[in-house]
């Protein structure tokens, strides 16, 4: 099954369709959830600005305390996890908590501003001393220089990672805090969201606090959504590639039987058929293409029966025809011969010719009648008749001939007239075809009757005769052209009774016989009545 099939061609679609939806989906949803993220950032930032701006603005009054602002925007940074700068009205840094590059803090709690001012206690108990240092350089002592060596200071540590930051607290001799290395640390990233609040009154401000560089957490967020997303796109994707390959099975195994009966009616198999059995627009299709394929097969015996009869049609007309023609001949040449002084003789000969070209003509006739009403290009003339007087003048004209060879002919219909709408001309012509065929086989003293019978739809003529009757193997072909039974043999041309089974079928009827040698026959010409 090549790519461009309609099987593959659905997969790709179901996974384009796929892959178009999970992507708008995740897009839609890693916008709202950064959109999201930065409002909560911006308020973190917001509110642990304004909580600083109100500490620093104690420490903004009329004479500044730089050390106490240090301490503050570090110990803000260490608590808030963000770069503090503290600027006077003109902008200018008054404290920088400095960049978070190191990313590993340590903080020291002072109680106050210059550890030489601290009393030294009565060196028994440990002095907890606290200020705030950089965690990944080495620890400057040079403030606490005068301390005494068994002096304890207490450090909170803050280790950053990807997911937020870990405290670590513990009390350490002073030679303990000497031997602190800087530590290795995760990189954090970094957001480049700054909030700047004005200290004090906002129309005229003391100064500044900025906040910025706080833990860009979202973005990790984000990243393993996205990652999350593209997982669940991926797995979406092969799910519908499978549900693609499912689904179009079922569509593409009908058009594939479709296409081995196409193919087979095409090398001849006139017997191929699609077999699709489902109830959707394919089965449709395929029940279409079966009852196409019937009437095709239908046609193709139909064309070969008529192939057949054609074949035969031409036989026997040439055999018919021949018969005329050869006596003609011979007549022309004895009249050119030895009869041509023989006035008796020639007389004979004229007279029989005129015979042979009554049965040319004849035969033409018919056989022009019956290729019309068979190719449905006679033009019938329509009309409402009586059926009773259709059949009373059929037998008029043959009352004659019937005494004359000693016939009974009879005639019975009701006594109500029975309106039939037909081309009386043509339906004269086949009945009087059944009434001659009748008394042409019934002997002398036999009986030929025809009656006119009425049911709900359709009016009968019926010729029964008292002739020798029709053997049973001549019965199917009894209405072929020129076919003519071994009792008929020398009678007649065999064009009647087709000419009879044309013109019922030109008028949507149809003509019956019924039969045994010995008791006579019954002839029956159907005609529906129409509205």
């Amino acid at each position: 099954m090549g790519v461009r099939s309609i099987r593959w061609r659905l997969v790709a679609s179901y996974m384009l369709l796929t892959v178009l939806a999970v992507g708008l989906v995740a897009a839609l949803a890693l916008s709202l959830i950064r959109r999201h993220i930065e409002q909560q950032e911006l308020n973190y930032l917001t509110a642990n600005a304004q909580a600083v701006a109100r500490q620093a603005a104690a420490l903004m009054g009329a004479r500044a305390n730089p050390y106490a602002l240090r301490q503050l925007a570090h110990t803000s940074a260490f608590a808030g996890n963000v770069r503090v700068r503290i600027l006077d009205a003109r902008e200018r840094v008054l404290a920088d908590s400095g960049s978070h590059d190191a990313e590993n803090d340590m903080v020291w709690i002072l109680p106050s501003d210059p550890v030489k001012e601290l009393p030294v206690g009565d060196g028994k108990r440990p002095i907890v001393l606290s200020v705030l240092v950089n965690r990944a350089q080495p620890v400057e002592l040079s403030s606490v220089g005068e301390l005494p060596g068994d002096t304890r200071f207490l450090i909170v540590q803050r280790v950053e990672s990807a997911w937020g930051s870990r405290l670590a607290i513990e009390m350490v001799s002073r030679t303990e805090l000497e031997s602190l290395k800087p530590a290795q640390a995760q990189q954090t990233r970094r957001s480049d969201l700054i909030v700047r609040l004005p200290v004090g009154n906002p129309a005229y401000p003391a100064g500044y606090v900025e906040l910025s560089e706080a833990p860009d957490f979202g973005s990790e967020a984000i990243g393993a959504t996205a990652q999350a997303l593209l997982f669940a796109g991926a797995g979406a994707t092969l799910l519908a590639g499978l549900a693609g390959l499912f689904i179009g099975r079922g569509v593409t195994a009908p058009l594939k039987s479709l296409s081995i009966a196409a193919d087979r009616m095409s090398r001849g198999d006139l017997s191929a058929r699609a077999g699709v059995t489902s109830r959707d627009e394919i089965g449709q299709l395929g029940a279409q293409f079966d009852r196409m394929a019937d009437q095709l097969q239908r046609s193709f015996a139909d064309l070969e029966a008529e192939r057949d009869t054609l074949r035969r049609f031409v036989a026997d007309a040439s055999h018919e025809l021949r018969t005329p023609i050869t006596a003609l001949k011979s007549f022309n040449e004895l009249m050119q011969g030895p009869a041509a002084n023989d006035a008796t003789a020639r007389a004979e000969f004229l007279a029989e010719s005129q015979r042979q070209i009554e049965r040319l003509e004849w035969i033409t006739s018919n056989l022009l009648n019956l290729s019309r009403l068979d190719a449905g290009l006679a033009q019938l003339e329509w009309g409402d008749h009586d059926a009773r007087e259709i059949a009373q003048a059929v037998v008029a004209v043959f009352r004659p001939l019937a005494a004359e060879k000693g016939v009974a002919l009879s005639l019975s219909a009701p006594a109500e007239p029975v309106t039939l709408r037909c081309d009386r001309a043509r339906v004269e012509m086949a009945l009087s075809n059944l009434v001659d065929n009748g008394l042409k086989f019934t002997p002398p003293a036999g009986q030929v009757e025809v009656a006119v019978l009425t049911r709900p739809a359709e009016v009968v003529f019926e010729v029964r005769d008292t002739g020798p009757g029709i053997a049973p193997e001549d019965l199917p072909r009894i209405f072929d052209r020129f076919y003519r039974s071994r009792a008929a043999r020398g009678a007649g041309s065999g064009l009647g009774l087709a000419i009879v089974k044309s013109i019922a079928q030109a008028h949507d009827g149809r003509v019956r016989v019924t039969s045994e040698p010995g008791k006579g026959s019954r002839f029956e010409l159907i005609l529906r009545k129409m509205d």
